[in-house]
């Protein structure tokens, strides 16, 4: 059986007031502060991508920690480029690696380096995936699940975007204004409604940081069980 695979979203909206060079200057430098395991100091790392033709620009970092993988990427800057308020329009930083990979320390991870990552990069939501499991939970279709089905056709509704939450993970971040956006309330108001109800839930830059199971050999069962306790808590459906 394989190990089960852990990726580190981080979403930043794009600041159409930096050239991608710019940018990328900027989060290399922020980067740069931090160190391994996800951290990019003492790195070799690659000059400011172009987007070609097309209208992202992506870029590899050479980590030296075996198996980690780390992608980035911008979007387009341009006068005539046509800006949406949606998450289809965000940059990004991933990671990927194995939960039994013995160089990263997954709880460490979890508790610690997704903070640092999201602080560097500017992030205004971040999270960490178990497996396929938030992909197994929005099921395939309304037969599975007619919830995410009806969200998805809303027009209005940025499923699990910039406005929206619907899945729960075992760790994220969510800046104030989608706090407010998606919940209807500030951080605050999370923080009061979780405090002894989660494994961690705090203030974290003008957002919360919630941290729900740390736990390296989590279940599918687990998963859907903390999603299905705590979203009725923050008034989630």
């Amino acid at each position: 059986m394989s190990s089960p695979e852990i990726q580190l979203w981080f979403y930043a909206k794009p600041d159409r007031a930096l050239t991608i060079e710019q940018r990328h200057a900027q989060v290399m430098e922020q980067m740069s502060r931090v160190g391994p395991p996800l951290g990019f100091e003492g790195l070799d790392l690659p000059t400011a991508p172009s987007c070609g033709n097309g209208l992202s620009a992506s870029y590899k970092i050479k980590s030296q920690v075996k198996g980690l993988l780390c992608i980035g990427d911008y979007i387009y800057r341009g006068e005539g480029y046509i800006y949406e308020d949606h998450g289809s329009f965000d940059e990004h930083l991933r990671f990927g690696f194995k939960v039994s990979n013995r160089n990263i320390d997954y709880k460490t991870v979890l508790n610690k380096e997704l903070q640092d990552i999201a602080q560097a990069f500017g992030a205004y939501k971040a999270f960490a995936s178990y497996d396929l499991y938030s992909v197994y939970y929005q099921g395939n279709g309304p037969d599975e699940n007619p919830v995410y089905d009806r969200l998805k056709k809303e027009k209005s509704i940025d499923i699990d975007g910039r406005n929206n939450i619907y899945t729960l993970h075992p760790v994220q971040f969510w800046d104030g204004d989608r706090c407010h956006r998606a919940l209807g309330y500030g951080p605050d108001e999370v923080v009061a409604r979780l405090q002894g109800k989660v494994q961690r839930v705090e203030r974290f830059l003008d957002g919360v940081f919630l941290l729900l199971n740390d736990d390296p050999g989590l279940t599918y069962e687990q998963f859907v069980e903390m999603n299905e306790r705590v979203k009725p808590i923050l008034g989630l459906i």
